[in-house]
């Protein structure tokens, strides 16, 4: 930004346009990163045998002794797979950001117009029996192989595709991994109430964000 500055280019490479971005970062990273891990901990509360077994892979990679970092992450495949999971079952942003087509076409039979407006629907995806089997089941495994290593499915796209794939992605699924194995490793998540489990019915708004709930933390 300096040097286009001090050479007299003009450029979008300017101050207005960087703290709208850092902004449009900060905003998006921050909301759909917490509601991920609120709606993760609420299904540790319906599946205690999948926190259980998360916790056990943190053990063995980390231990007690200090806190997870991303050097970690290659070794806890089952942790990345219930965030996986996690993030295509309650699809946070359900519609991706919407596009312009930049020329007349063809698509299945529909004719599109230049600057035609499309919003891609993530959840037709995210949620489709034909892709998934059993979409509606809380399920980390389908995303680990035979051996139990991470599988990349074609068809996980909770951050969009394409060239206009969202660009926080890679700073998200830090943030996820090391948020979660951090409060795994310090907490116990139990209900209130185990006869009377919160809904998993979430709410639209921003995003999609699970009711509100109450959630026993227990240090271990």
């Amino acid at each position: 930004m300096k040097r286009v500055e001090k050479v007299g280019e003009e450029s979008n490479i300017n101050k207005e346009n960087l703290i709208k971005a850092i902004g449009d970062l900060f905003a998006g990273g921050t909301e759909t990163t917490s509601t991920t891990i609120l709606w993760t901990i609420l299904y540790f509360l319906h599946h205690p045998d999948k926190q259980t077994r998360c916790y056990k892979e943190i053990q063995d990679i980390i231990g007690s002794g200090r806190l997870p970092s991303m050097k970690d992450r290659p070794s806890m495949p089952y942790t990345q797979a219930v965030v996986h999971e996690v993030l295509r079952i309650v699809n946070i942003g359900v519609f991706g950001l919407p596009h312009s087509v930049d020329e007349d076409i063809i698509f299945h039979g529909y004719h599109m117009p230049k600057g035609t407006v499309v919003i891609p629907n993530l959840d037709s995806v995210l949620s489709d029996d034909k892709i998934w089997g059993d979409p509606d089941v809380f399920r980390p495994d389908r995303f680990l192989d035979e051996n139990g290593q991470l599988v990349k499915r074609e068809e996980f796209i909770p951050f969009s595709m394409g060239r206009r794939i969202c660009l926080a992605e890679y700073m998200a699924k830090m943030e996820l991994f090391l948020f979660m194995t951090t409060l795994m490793q310090r907490f116990e998540f139990k209900p209130v109430d185990p006869d009377n489990l919160p809904t998993l019915k979430g709410v639209f708004g921003i995003t999609h964000a699970p009711s509100k709930y109450e959630v026993r933390a227990i240090p271990r």
